[in-house]
């Protein structure tokens, strides 16, 4: 597939490279990595942006110990761009900015298959690996290009954040892609990412999850109503789903005019991907993993406490609680 890719990108002139809205280390280390390939290989001028924040402190830190070059999509004339490429994520999805009249030229992700994607020109869509950082990682395998430190730091931390730990799922390609890449990776900076300085609303939100948290059975379901970005619901969730005698932890939270959740659990033999796409049927767009899934929801037409209702009543029909008695952490 990257030999396609790379003929298909040889005659343009400029590449935009697209993640995905609030970008977590795997779409930023999969941006990354593409943009290392494309850029010696071809030496084509590659562009990445993103729309929303990075809010987690771990996501920042990568950004900055890897160099990745980051612009705002929204700023940005995409006219100007003879290639579009997406990583991480598909057209529909509901998570990444572009224009009307626009669509990517190239798409390579590892979420379940969207039918809207076959209107590209090419796609490499996996599902059954753990990341997407790892499609890239094989690319440069592939090719025989040699990774330096940055790029194999970036691509080993959004292998390892998607695949490894509670509420993850990983192949063994993730795994032998990681073996491979982390010679080249520069252990001093990986330290550094994965040990940030926190913010003090960090541990503001970790005390408001607390409070604002019900078990359910063995769910965790957290609403954390306005929150200051979207990477503190998906960190809640990973964090709840640490508590003994949990499977299953759900997070919801607004920002602005839109509702974000993070669903987790610790069980591979639930489709917790097809479970966020079914809970938010004709009022959103969500999807994700075997163990891991998210979405938003427009808050149009209806308040945020009808959809928080609207979504809880049918994950509990969903997971099987029949008989929901709340009760404190």
């Amino acid at each position: 597939m990257i030999n396609e890719i790379l003929s298909f990108v040889k005659p343009k002139r400029k590449v935009l490279i697209l993640t995905h809205n609030n970008p977590d280390p795997d779409t930023l280390g999969a941006a990354t990595g593409i943009k290392n390939i494309l850029s010696k290989i071809l030496k084509k001028r590659c562009t990445i942006a993103y729309d929303g924040v990075i809010g987690r402190a771990e996501n920042r830190e990568m950004v900055k110990q890897c160099k990745i070059e980051l612009h705002s999509s929204r700023k940005l004339t995409f006219s100007r761009y003879d290639c579009i490429i997406l990583v991480d994520t598909q057209p529909t999805a509901g998570n990444v900015y572009i224009p009307d009249n626009f669509f990517p030229d190239i798409v390579i992700d590892h979420h379940n298959f969207r039918l809207q994607t076959k209107k590209a020109k090419i796609y490499d869509v996996r599902p059954k690996y753990g990341s997407t950082s790892t499609i890239i990682g094989e690319y440069h395998k592939i090719i025989g290009l040699e990774l330096d430190k940055l790029t194999a730091t970036a691509l080993y931390y959004g292998i390892k954040t998607d695949t490894i730990g509670y509420g993850r799922s990983n192949s063994k390609t993730d795994l032998e892609m990681m073996g491979y890449i982390l010679p080249f990776i520069n252990l001093n900076k990986l330290a550094k990412i994965e040990t940030p300085d926190l913010p003090r609303y960090h541990f503001k939100n970790i005390k408001k999850a607390i409070e604002n948290s019900v078990v359910i059975e063995d769910l965790i379901f957290c609403n954390l109503d306005e929150v200051r970005n979207t990477d503190l619901i998906a960190e809640t969730a990973d964090a709840l789903l640490k508590i003994r005698d949990i499977k299953w932890t759900f997070v919801i939270g607004r920002v602005d005019n839109m509702a974000y959740f993070s669903l987790r659990c610790k069980s591979n033999k639930k489709k917790v991907g097809s479970i966020a796409l079914a809970i938010v049927k004709n009022i959103g767009t969500g999807g994700g993993h075997m163990k891991s899934a998210g979405g938003q929801i427009p808050i149009n037409g209806r308040t945020y406490s009808e959809i928080c209702d609207i979504i809880k009543k049918r994950l509990l029909k969903r997971i099987g609680i029949k008989n929901p008695e709340e009760k404190s952490i």
